[in-house]
């Protein structure tokens, strides 16, 4: 069962490589309301292949706080990476022979059915992975879909779209079967969880 497991894992790292990627680089989080905050994005361990979002200090120098930007395609005359795309880590996998591969890992987020906060993890496909996009600053933002808040019976003409969203939240929150302090998406204010915070998380050269 174990050689099965790595031997999907090593055909999503060959699958991977043909993705146009960026990076590496450190993800910064900052609180919107709460000055305190101000670290780097880490991983941490949330199940077998499958890492949580958290809050730690930058030490550029470990895989855990790199990451990469994987997109379908780019600009061939200014370069410009087209967007969305995924939000990577890659994570460190001993195929059985001593070898050590990286395997793209993307960024999904996942409902609560019975929260608005919905946990980010890092997973080993792009299955159901989460579209991410950044600013010109390189803060990330996820797009919204059509405002349904003044909807009735009658069909609107023009629908009016929620624009560019930055619900990105620091929560005590179970990912997996750990309880961490993390990164959320939280899905309509105010976050049912009390201990979220509202973050931007911002790519920052290495």
């Amino acid at each position: 069962m174990l050689s099965k497991f790595v031997s999907l894992l090593a055909l999503m790292a060959a699958t991977a490589s043909a993705q146009n990627q960026t990076g590496p680089f450190a993800v910064k989080i900052t609180g919107k309301t709460n000055s305190s905050i101000d670290g780097y994005l880490t991983t941490c361990h949330a199940g077998a292949a499958i890492e949580a979002l958290c809050y730690g200090t930058s030490d550029t120098s470990s895989n855990y706080n790199q990451f990469y930007y994987n997109y379908s395609s780019y600009s061939p005359d200014t370069g410009e990476v087209y967007q969305p795309g995924y939000l990577i880590w890659n994570l460190p996998l001993n195929d059985g022979s001593g070898t050590i591969q990286n395997v793209s890992s993307a960024v999904n987020i996942q409902p609560n059915w019975g929260s608005n906060v919905a946990a980010a993890l890092f997973q080993p496909s792009y299955y159901d992975a989460t579209y991410f996009s950044f600013d010109s600053n390189g803060t990330f933002f996820l797009s919204g879909g059509v405002d349904d808040a003044s909807f009735n019976e009658t069909r609107p003409m023009t629908p009016t779209y929620l624009g560019d969203l930055t619900n990105f939240h620091l929560c005590y929150q179970y990912t997996g079967g750990y309880y961490y302090q993390s990164i959320a998406w939280v899905f309509t204010l105010p976050p049912r969880n009390p201990t979220c915070q509202p973050v931007n998380l911002t790519k920052v050269a290495l």
